[in-house]
């Protein structure tokens, strides 16, 4: 059984799964040269999370909590020598990578907008009651992105990474793409996912990664 992430409600999710025929759980150190081993957490709370407001691409910085739930997440940076470093290049996702690792490896960072959250259109900055997901991977908001296309283009993101050469990646991200990696990890068509309560602040999702896109359940027609 891997390792545990709290959702907003507080409940767990298993986060460590076999992905094209690997065993659930297959230690980083065994890892095939052919998979990129994944770990990616969610940015502390920021200013709209702490006021229940949609975030999307908005760029609130961190509350004091959040900088705390950051520095905590040095648990999972520490010791660890990680092949590429990555955040989504929002401040909140770019300020949590330093607070965990540090100055040094936030400043070898590279940006990739495609880890991203999802665009929350015209209802960003609203109060999060303002878009109920439904269980349909095609609807999104007003003017926004459904998760779809935040799969799509976090799938795109893990293939290139599977093909770059790099083993060990860390990925200072967001609740929606955490969403999308626990599903991707747990290799089903699980509509769920997206209409459950999403991974809290400064959760973390590692996943062994190898599957071509046109393998996952909920993007294969």
């Amino acid at each position: 059984m891997g390792p545990t992430v709290p959702t907003a409600a507080g409940s767990p999710l298993s986060v460590v799964a076999g992905i094209a025929g690997r065993t659930p759980g297959v230690a980083s150190s065994a890892v095939p040269e052919t998979v990129v081993h994944v770990v990616a957490f969610r940015h502390g709370e920021t200013t709209l999370n702490a006021e229940g407001r949609l975030t999307g691409q908005l760029d609130p910085p961190l509350t004091a909590r959040g900088r705390e739930q950051a520095r905590a997440l040095a648990e999972v940076v520490g010791g660890e020598r990680f092949d590429r470093v990555i955040h989504s290049g929002l401040a909140r996702a770019r300020e949590t990578l330093r607070l965990a690792g540090g100055d040094g490896l936030a400043a070898g960072a590279v940006i990739d907008a495609r880890w991203r959250e999802r665009s929350f259109g015209t209802l960003e900055g609203a109060p999060r009651t303002a878009w109920s997901q439904p269980p349909d991977l095609d609807a999104a908001p007003p003017g926004g992105e459904s998760f779809r296309a935040l799969g799509e283009r976090i799938v795109a993101a893990l293939d290139d990474l599977a093909g770059s050469g790099a083993r060990r990646v860390l990925v200072s991200t967001h609740s929606g793409v955490l969403r999308w990696l626990t599903a991707i990890a747990a290799g089903d068509a699980d509509l769920e996912h997206f209409t459950r309560p999403g991974a809290a602040n400064g959760a973390v999702v590692a996943l062994d990664y190898a599957t071509p896109s046109t393998s996952i359940p909920l993007l294969t027609p």
